[in-house]
């Protein structure tokens, strides 16, 4: 909401068509917004700009698209974002690479409570385009343990399916 008012005092005067298509590029599906997908409340500590730009906005729309809006229409339940883009001085800065997908706004990691996660996780593989889908930390003693990393492109996907645990990844048949 801080973006948006900060946008707002931006585009004051500016052309009304102008105005509208930034406010689009706000909502990328009916339940998920572009704030929900680039919120971090490590990048808001350390003082990091993690606004992505126009390729990775379209990015993190075709997975909103493809996946998480596909998703939540399923299980007529909220999906919980919690890493969706990543700037690559987050990336870095939580360990991770920037190389990631989810530097290019390509992935997200979610869960939907209340949801088994590797149901979920196994609904995605079995209906759902993507490049990589990896069922993360899951304890089968504890539906609500782990979370799904999944990714998507606008072509080119492979279908990778991974589980990865304290020992690291493994194929998931």
């Amino acid at each position: 909401m801080v973006r948006e008012a900060n946008l707002k005092k931006k585009m004051a005067g500016k052309p009304l068509n102008l105005i509208i298509n930034i406010s689009e590029m706000t909502t990328l599906t009916n339940n998920f917004s572009l704030d929900e997908m680039i919120q971090s409340q490590t990048a808001l500590r350390n003082n990091l700009d993690n606004t992505p730009n126009e390729s990775q906005i379209e990015n993190l729309k075709g997975l909103c698209e493809n996946v998480l809006q596909p998703l939540r229409d399923y299980y007529q339940s909220p999906i919980k974002v919690t890493s969706g883009f990543r700037s690559e001085k987050l990336a870095t800065l939580i360990g991770s690479k920037p190389t990631s997908q989810h530097c290019k706004g390509e992935a997200a990691d979610f869960e939907i409570p209340g949801y088994d996660n590797k149901e979920v996780a196994s609904h995605i593989k079995n209906n759902f385009d993507y490049d990589q889908l990896i069922l993360e930390y899951y304890d089968e003693s504890d539906k609500n343990s782990g979370w799904i990393h999944c990714s998507f492109k606008s072509s080119d996907n492979r279908k990778q399916n991974l589980i990865k645990d304290k020992s690291g990844y493994k194929e998931w048949i």
